[in-house]
C-alpha cells in the first residue's frame, strides 16, 4: 500500500474505541447464546430446555418456528449488532442502526429482569403461581434470563456509543463533523493557486 493511501485511509477511518467493540462483541456472543439451543433444539436434541419436555410443540410447523425460526432470527440478529461498530454497517442509515439497537436492547434487558422480578416475589411470598408458571421455573431458566438481560443491555450500550461517535467523513474530506455537511479537503492545485 503506498504512503498516500496509507494516510488517507487512516486519516478518514473514525476510530471504535476497544470499549465499543467489546460491548458490540458481548452483545454478539449473547444473541449467538440465545440462537445456538433453539437450533439444537430443532434437531431434536432438549439438553438446556428451560420448560418441560411436555411443553414441546406437537405439530412440525410450530417446531419449525419455535427452535429453528428463532434459531435463525437470532442468529441474523447477533450478526446484524456487528454493523453497530464495524465499516460495513454504514451502509444502513445511522438513525435505523440507533433506533433498532435501543428499541431491541430496552425491550430484551426488560424481558431479562421480568424473570428476576418474578422470582423475587415468589421467594418472598408476595405471589403465588400457577401450576403451570411454576412447572417453568426450571433451572435453566437462570441462565436464560440473564443472556435476555445481558443481550439488551449490551445492544443498548452498543447503540449509545454509535449515537455519540462522530460520523465517517465522506470520501474526499478531511475532517469528520458530528453535526451537518463534511467539509472537502482542498486540492493540491487550489492550495497552491
Amino acid at each position: 500500500m503506498s504512503k498516500a493511501r496509507a494516510e488517507t485511509t487512516s486519516a478518514s477511518a473514525v476510530p471504535v474505541s476497544r470499549w465499543e467493540r467489546t460491548v458490540g462483541y458481548c452483545a454478539v456472543v449473547a444473541g449467538l447464546a440465545y440462537a445456538l439451543p433453539h437450533l439444537w433444539w430443532g434437531l431434536g436434541i432438549m439438553f438446556a430446555y428451560p420448560d418441560t419436555p411436555e411443553s414441546v410443540p406437537d405439530v412440525a410447523w410450530q417446531r419449525m418456528i419455535a427452535f429453528w425460526g428463532m434459531g435463525a432470527a437470532a442468529t441474523l440478529a447477533a450478526l446484524a449488532t456487528t454493523a453497530l461498530f464495524r465499516p460495513w454497517g454504514d451502509f444502513f442509515p445511522r438513525w435505523l442502526r440507533i433506533g433498532a439497537a435501543l428499541t431491541a436492547g430496552t425491550g430484551l434487558t426488560l424481558w431479562g429482569l421480568g424473570y428476576g422480578y418474578l422470582r423475587f416475589f415468589v421467594a418472598v411470598g408476595r405471589v403465588e403461581p400457577s401450576a403451570e408458571v411454576a412447572a417453568s421455573f426450571g433451572p435453566w431458566n437462570f441462565y436464560w434470563y440473564p443472556v435476555f438481560f445481558v443481550w439488551g443491555v449490551s445492544l443498548a450500550l452498543a447503540g449509545l456509543h454509535l449515537r455519540h461517535r462522530p460520523r465517517r467523513p465522506a470520501p474526499g474530506t478531511d475532517v469528520p463533523q458530528p453535526d451537518g455537511p463534511a467539509r472537502r479537503a482542498p486540492s493540491t492545485t487550489e492550495v497552491n493557486s
